[in-house]
């Protein structure tokens, strides 16, 4: 009669251990800053609106992002990067984490510099060289007149 009580303590106290495990268990958390220089550029991932830099949000998964950054007087940046996971947080280890009684965070930071728009469009050498003079355009040739230059040319003859 004492083993079975014995054995049932171990129970009970292994299935509380688990329990608070479980309750008290950490989690990963993943976020990514995106920094422009100057600051204040709209920032889109993934054709999603995020907001305006400096930014942080949490996402939730590794991989391709696609990344779009617009700020008025500047070019547009348009890029696609890959967020990889990190070792511990590959398959199987990932669930080992997941259950440590604390909690993990990925952070990640991208940093763009956002060049100045240029208004002007830069010539050929041949447009410094000859400037054409403005022409009015010509009309385009309908059917009816087509015909009457026909019926010139065959009463010049």
């Amino acid at each position: 009669m004492q083993r079975k009580s014995r054995n049932g303590k171990a129970v009970q106290w292994l299935s509380s251990a688990v329990a608070c495990l479980l309750l008290l268990s950490g989690c990963v958390t993943r976020s990514l800053t995106i920094k422009t220089d100057p600051p204040g550029a709209m920032v889109y991932v993934n054709d999603q609106l995020k907001g305006t830099t400096p930014l942080t949000y949490d996402f939730v998964w590794y991989g391709w992002h696609r990344v779009m950054i617009r700020k008025e007087g500047f070019q547009r940046v348009d890029d696609r990067k890959k967020l990889s996971a990190p070792i511990y947080l590959w398959i199987p280890v990932d669930l080992v984490m997941d259950f440590l009684p604390f909690r993990i965070r990925d952070q990640r930071t991208w940093e763009y510099v956002l060049a100045p728009q240029t208004d002007k469009t830069p010539l050929p050498p041949e447009m410094f060289l000859k400037q054409p003079q403005a022409q009015a355009p010509a009309a385009l040739p309908s059917a009816a007149t087509a015909a009457a230059v026909d019926v010139k040319k065959e009463q010049a003859q």
